[in-house]
């Protein structure tokens, strides 16, 4: 499932993947060395982890990962083959990703650090960063002969605004779906449901929705959230979003799957979108 949703947020340029616990029991601490069971909440840390794993570069993830139980698998998921994850010779855009090296660094220069070349970058920016951070960073001196590459730290809004490439999601975790429709964020909260409309009979002014929180439900789909939220002032799918959803009125099964329903959907409404924009 984790593959699924990590290749359909990559294909429909999503910049944010937030996982959610439908039973607001979720614990803040993790150790990911306990099983998930119908007994613990552990699914939802699994799932962000490895969802983090996958987006993260090849040569990356030997810093940014230690070995855990969620990730004794995660090789033989598909790659994402994302735009970030440059191969060791490609240097078509002066953009990667790195991590800071741990390593000395002399008075008034920036950090080392490993961005996939067979040469360190050294950060034009002198500024501390922790050993192990990682960071998008603009190389300037692609071509030279020198002994390190030179760069300074950059965004993936930058390199979309630049190179009009997408530069991969990030992950975050909420202990219950309140935390998750937080209208202060979002121009636009759409849930998905069995009850909601067909997407393509959907109208959204998209001059004045920039920022859109798709939401999708758990087995129980996103009335059992809603349910499980004793304080959510919104007691129903229809009152908690402003549109709600459902990109497969037709399916040929009594119900889907989420990785299904996250793919179908976002599909639809990029499509749609993209319809309402032209």
């Amino acid at each position: 499932m984790a593959g699924q949703i990590a290749r359909a947020a990559t294909l429909f340029c999503v910049d944010d993947v937030i996982v959610y616990d439908e039973t607001c029991k979720m614990k803040k601490e993790w150790k990911g060395e306990i099983i998930p069971s119908n007994s613990n909440f552990e699914a939802c840390f699994y799932l962000a982890r490895i969802l983090e794993y996958i987006e993260c570069p090849q040569y990356l993830r030997k810093y940014l990962f230690p070995f855990q139980k969620p990730l004794k698998y995660a090789g033989l998921l598909n790659p994402l083959d994302a735009h970030h994850h440059l191969r060791s010779d490609d240097t078509s855009i002066p953009f990667r990703e790195g991590v800071v090296l741990d390593k000395p660094t002399k008075s008034g220069r920036g950090p080392l650090c490993d961005i996939g070349l067979g040469k360190e970058l050294e950060l034009e920016d002198v500024i501390q960063l922790p050993a192990g951070t990682r960071v998008t960073v603009e190389v300037t001196n692609f071509g030279t002969d020198s002994k390190r590459y030179r760069g300074k730290l950059s965004s993936a809004r930058k390199v979309r605004e630049q190179c009009g490439k997408y530069w991969g999601y990030a992950v975050k975790l909420a202990t219950s779906l309140k935390d998750v429709i937080d209208r202060r964020k979002f121009d636009l909260i759409v849930g998905t449901s069995p009850r909601g409309q067909p997407v393509a009979s959907v109208f959204i002014n998209t001059m004045n929705y920039i920022k859109i929180l798709l939401v999708f439900g758990g087995v129980s789909g996103v009335d059992a959230a809603l349910e499980a939220e004793e304080t959510l002032r919104e007691s129903c799918a229809e009152e908690a979003f402003d549109c709600l959803i459902n990109s497969l009125p037709y399916k040929g099964t009594n119900s889907e799957r989420v990785e299904e329903n996250v793919f179908v959907t976002l599909a639809e409404f990029t499509m749609r979108l993209q319809q309402l924009c032209s």
